[in-house]
């Protein structure tokens, strides 16, 4: 995992400043402390690469890497399949240096164009220099895992993994886009959007390429979605298909000259990818799992559940790790320095982030970094097979209606009624629509809108996900299809962000693209069965993962308690800094509304702090970014 940088020269007079270039680039020293290049091509390019090394540790690998002095790259990535490839392109005549899938991708462009990019299994966001043609080729990988942030500014286009390097070279840049905010505060739109909280940066969209030449900056779609189901596949042909995918997927994930762990909780994602490596560790058994205090989560912050149930994952992860070896570390997470923590994580997202998991992830890979540098993640499978059941069934029931299916459509909310709230599940339908009136009374209703005043008051509402579906012959998929480009590519945004901090690599085997795309083809039933979601997955893990696992109808999230953080009444809590001077100065935020959240927060009549937790990630953006 790596961090890029570059400029190219869309005008000729331009010139390069190269101390403030490196000065740029060392912002994101954190995403590659084993080397940092610069390269520059005269007054056409210049390339900039911080690299971590996974693969092939040589420094023969540093970046920026050439091939026939004609074409360089910085890469931040990786791409699993490179062997495979490597063995296809020597087929077609073609010499390699080293052990490396830098190489790899970079004769794969030069083999295939363009069209390399379909050829690749993995996660990638890097760009190419044709010195010859003065061409610039970018990509980013089919689902976001990888951040690609540019600008265009003044004839110079310039690119970065992480925006830090983009306003230090042009400090004019650093200009709030309050739209974006707005849409954050209210509905925690994040980096599933083109536009950045910065305005006139950008983010390269998922499964795009993007050309810069002498004609101009252009983008296109390389990669989508399968729209239609298969009809013919029975279900024991899908099992048997998709945990062969699945297993290929994590194999794959394994390949690396650097110690590999897994972040690991209670849920059956996680423990999936653990088990199904059990003869493969090679040494590496560690996990990390996050713990909390029992008395941590307050009641609404189960609300999605029928009754007020326990959250205690850790019990289930140490019977997991005595059946299966491992050696678990439980991160107890700790509160006490939580304004500062978030402050630093803030800087690291660019942004604020709507998840509160942030925190204890940011805690749990930071005591990963003591034994490894690649951590397997389970991060996709809910976006994929419908595991958020709460926001599914009402999908599921709408699509068995449709299909005249009614005695099915009510035994599943017969099923799912047993564990959750359908209250809080059709709720969420409602919210999730979007139909803008209904959103609005939502607002209002809820004292949400009381909250904004001056450039957050009026705004233009962005969708949660930025494509609209369109040609699916499936309810769900069309749901999940929103879910996976919208609140998942938001996820993956901070999971990149905060891994990337400690200089760890997250590899993700659900977001392989065999599987995702498999998946989609795939009737309703096989993903929400028996009121639960995840069904197809449940099934082809049976005789892998312990039954106790699998037979878990509880779907927890990466859950992380906040409200108290806003319970605090001190000089240095989240409520002193919302009602100071320096916050109410901004014009943003009425005092009025803040003050009666707090007090309805302290009497525990309401619980305001998702959205107290959102207010709070902007002010410290601004102290942060903007006021510095």
């Amino acid at each position: 995992m790596c961090g890029i940088f570059g400029i190219y020269n869309l005008n000729q007079k331009k010139c390069f400043h190269r101390e403030d270039f490196e000065v740029a680039l060392l912002t994101m020293r954190h995403r590659g402390p084993d080397a940092q290049i610069v390269k520059v091509f005269e007054e056409k390019a210049i390339l900039g690469h911080l690299r971590l090394s996974i693969i092939d540790l040589n420094i023969e690998n540093n970046q920026p890497f050439q091939v026939d002095e004609r074409y360089w790259v910085v890469y931040n990535g990786e791409i699993y399949n490179y062997l495979e490839l490597k063995e296809e392109l020597k087929t077609a005549g073609y010499l390699f240096r080293t052990k490396g899938d830098t190489e790899v991708l970079l004769r794969a462009y030069q083999h295939w164009g363009e069209q390399c990019v379909n050829k690749f299994n993995g996660m990638w966001a890097f760009a190419i220099y044709d010195k010859i043609d003065h061409k610039l080729f970018c990509s980013r990988d089919r689902f976001g895992v990888k951040p690609f942030n540019y600008a265009n500014v003044n004839g110079q286009f310039i690119f970065s993994s992480e925006i830090k390097g983009i306003i230090s070279y042009f400090p004019h840049l650093k200009v709030p886009n309050y739209n974006v905010i707005s849409n954050f505060c209210r509905k925690s739109i994040g980096a599933q959007i083109k536009e950045t909280w910065f305005e006139n940066i950008y983010r390269l969209e998922p499964a795009y390429n993007l050309v810069v030449d002498k004609s101009g900056v252009k983008t296109y779609r390389y990669w989508d979605y399968p729209r239609n189901v298969d009809k013919q596949i029975t279900f024991e042909e899908a099992v048997e298909k998709y945990r062969l995918l699945l297993e290929d997927a994590v194999k794959l994930r394994m390949r690396s000259d650097v110690p590999v762990g897994f972040t690991l909780s209670s849920g059956i994602d996680s423990t999936s990818l653990v088990c199904l490596l059990k003869n493969q560790f090679n040494g590496n058994k560690n996990t990390y799992t996050a713990a909390f205090s029992g008395t941590s989560f307050h009641c609404s912050e189960k609300q999605n559940f029928k009754d007020d149930i326990e959250i205690n994952e850790p019990a289930l992860v140490k019977r997991l790790a005595k059946d299966l070896d491992l050696q678990p570390s439980i991160i107890e997470i700790e509160y006490d320095d939580y304004l500062n923590i978030l402050k630093r994580n803030i800087y690291y997202l660019e942004s604020g982030h709507g998840s509160p998991a942030i925190h204890p992830l940011n805690q749990i890979l930071k005591a990963a970094t003591n034994d490894v540098t690649v951590v397997i993640e389970g991060q996709g499978a809910d976006e994929l097979l419908g595991g958020y059941i709460s926001n599914v069934l009402p999908i599921h029931f709408l699509e068995l209606a449709r299909q005249l299916r009614l005695v099915k459509a009510i035994k599943e909310l017969v099923l799912f009624a047993k564990v959750y709230s359908l209250k809080a599940a059709f709720m969420l339908l409602v919210r999730q629509s979007n139909l803008g009136f209904v959103k609005r009374l939502y607002y209002n209703l809820a004292g949400i809108e009381a909250f904004y005043i001056g450039k957050l008051k009026k705004y233009s509402e962005i969708n949660d996900f930025p494509t609209i579906p369109s040609g699916f012959d499936n309810l769900l998929n069309e749901h999940l299809y929103k879910a996976h480009t919208g609140g998942l590519v938001n996820l993956l945004h901070y999971g990149d962000a905060i891994s990337m901090r400690h200089s760890l690599e997250s590899r993700l085997p659900f977001m392989d693209y065999r599987l995702v795309e498999f998946v989609f083809t795939l009737p309703s039933d096989f993903k929400v069965n028996k009121g639960m979601g995840k069904y197809l997955h449940r099934q082809a893990m049976q005789g892998i993962v312990p039954k106790y696992i699998i037979n878990n109808p509880f779907k927890f999230g990466f859950e992380s308690p906040l409200s108290h953080v806003f319970d605090k009444d001190d000089n240095n809590s989240a409520k002193a800094i919302l009602l100071s001077e320096r916050c109410l100065n901004r014009g943003l935020y009425s005092k009025k509304a803040l003050l009666k959240a707090f007090e309805e927060q302290r009497l525990r009549k309401k619980n305001h702090s998702r959205f107290l937790y959102r207010m709070l990630s902007v002010e410290l953006w601004f102290r942060e970014f903007i006021d510095n």
